[in-house]
């Protein structure tokens, strides 16, 4: 057997924690840096089978809303049954499984398997993981925690898009996506990095209740030393030992006699003490059958019992599970559907313009080569922007939700800039500051969870976000591919995330009225 250390308290903010920060951000690096490339890939598809826009936008969204589905899953049952290493090793095998189906899919139909089930799987049980067990490593420093890890999908984005476009050119679609199940296999050794953590508990048990639960265990036990047997053999040892008194005793013998036994009082006549060893034996037979009616009885109750306990604990199985996946008490709290509602809005804005970037650059004409390098700069400013948002909000002179507000509405007035981007420096100039404001959402969500809502729910927050994320996705991922189709270009799909990004961050801005 194998034994793999756990880290202790001492690890908080130091230690084992930046290993697993590293972990965290190798973890970032490849499914940022894949989601981030799915752009070329987006194209590639189209070509390899003829298909429309909105054929493949529909495959991202159906990933997107699996995604969401089993993040809650993931979340709430296999974080606590299978653990964040094992969830993020079992990744490795999700991804090589979905780039090898990918590779040799022989119609668009397979992808809604290959890529949007296998792929979900494994970002979910990737990076789900990943950011809870970054969330227990960090207290101090989860905002720069945070922020760093983020920075490895930014690096994943500068560097894997143009790794694709040469592996493209050199041995083509198939050959691209076998190089990406190799790189998805890097997850075994980034998850054999996530020790498990255990926090110490400073709860002690009251030592008089200690004692009482003794004292009631030993009395338990000593109630069931004498078994039904047992009575029956000392009432009739009692019963002729009593015959044998002979006739010149105390009279006051031959009264009512009293026994106790188990809290009852057994009632002996005179003309029982002086029977016949026959009445005896009728006596102890008579006893047997009255124990065993007394027993069928009880282990008739006990049956029924049972089998009500067992229907119960049937109809309350699915409200077990529901409230393993969910603390529904969120929904009674005012600021977190507030940070829902925004993260419905702003999330497609932030996450898939990097997605229709290279088609919407197709679609003007430039070469792949070019297309690249679109994705390369706007990951490079990705970085940049994370770094000097999260900076900022770290300092505290800004609430962490304003710069959320202003991020979003930068976020969607430059989606607005789509009308203007007819060549590769408008394009470019775009992706830079796309990038640079939409990537503010994922480095901030997670602190702006804990703000709105702690710590201890911190899981359930991540979970419902993942959700919010998903539905997000899927709705404007299938309405910007219906509206290519419809009007011949992506700025309309552009125009509509602009919307939604600007009035997203401004809901942000209502938090002190409903916190009242």
């Amino acid at each position: 057997m194998f034994y793999f250390r756990k880290s202790t308290s001492s690890s908080i903010d130091k230690g084992w924690a930046w290993i697993v920060l590293f972990g965290c951000f190798m973890e970032y690096l490849i499914i940022v840096g894949m989601f981030k490339s799915f752009g070329l890939f987006f194209v590639e598809y189209q070509k390899k089978f003829s298909a429309t826009s909105s054929v493949i936008s529909t495959v991202l969204s159906v990933q997107t809303i699996i995604a969401s589905v089993l993040s809650i899953i993931v979340m709430g049952i296999g974080t606590k049954y299978f653990g964040e290493r094992s969830l993020i090793i079992g990744a490795a095998l999700f991804g090589l499984g979905s780039s090898v189906g990918n590779a040799f899919a022989p119609r668009p139909s397979v992808l809604f398997f290959t890529q949007s089930t296998l792929f979900a799987l494994t970002a979910v049980t990737a990076h789900t993981p990943s950011t809870l067990i970054l969330g227990k490593y960090f207290e101090k420093r989860r905002g720069m925690a945070n922020a760093i890890a983020n920075v490895g999908g930014s690096i994943g984005g500068l560097a894997l898009p143009p790794l694709f476009a040469y592996l493209f050119e050199i041995y083509g679609l198939q050959g691209a996506l076998i190089t990406a199940g190799g790189i998805f296999l890097h997850f075994i050794p980034i998850g054999m990095l996530m020790r498990p953590i255990e926090r110490k508990t400073n709860v002690l048990p009251d030592k008089d209740e200690e004692g009482n639960n003794n004292d009631l265990i030993g009395n338990r036990l000593s109630d069931k030393k004498l078994s039904s047997n047992e009575r029956i053999k000392d009432e009739s040892e009692l019963e002729v030992k009593e015959n044998l008194i002979p006739k010149g005793v105390d009279e006051n013998l031959g009264q009512k006699t009293s026994r106790s036994e188990d809290d009852r009082n057994i009632q002996v006549k005179p003309s029982e003490l002086f029977g016949s060893s026959a009445d005896i034996s009728v006596t102890i037979s008579m006893e047997g059958i009255n124990l065993a009616d007394s027993k069928l009885e009880s282990d008739s109750k006990i049956k029924i019992n049972t089998d009500l306990y067992q229907d119960e604990k049937g109809r309350n199985c699915c409200m077990q599970i529901l409230f393993t996946l969910f603390d529904f008490s969120l929904f009674k709290n005012v600021q977190f559907i507030l940070l829902m509602t925004s993260s419905v809005l702003v999330c497609a804005a932030c996450s898939i313009p990097i997605t229709y970037i290279p088609p919407f650059a197709k679609d003007k004409g430039l070469q792949t080569e070019l297309i690249g390098y679109l994705v390369t700069i706007s990951a490079a400013s990705d970085l940049v922007g994370r770094f000097l948002f999260v900076f900022i909000a770290d300092t505290k002179k800004i609430e962490r939700h304003h710069m959320m507000t202003i991020a979003m509405i930068a976020n969607g007035a430059t989606c607005f800039m789509a009308f203007f981007s007819t060549n590769f420096t408008y394009l470019a100039i775009f992706g830079i500051l796309q990038a640079m404001f939409g990537g503010v959402y994922y480095s901030m969500i997670n602190v702006l969870v804990v703000d709105f809502i702690g710590l201890e729910k911190l899981k359930y927050g991540i979970a419902f976000g993942a959700v919010t994320r998903g539905i997000s996705i899927a709705v404007t991922s299938l309405a910007v591919g219906i509206l290519r189709d419809s009007t011949g270009s992506y700025v309309a799909g552009f125009s509509l995330m602009g919307v939604c990004s600007i009035v997203g961050g401004v809901i942000l801005l209502f938090k002190p009225f409903v916190s009242r």
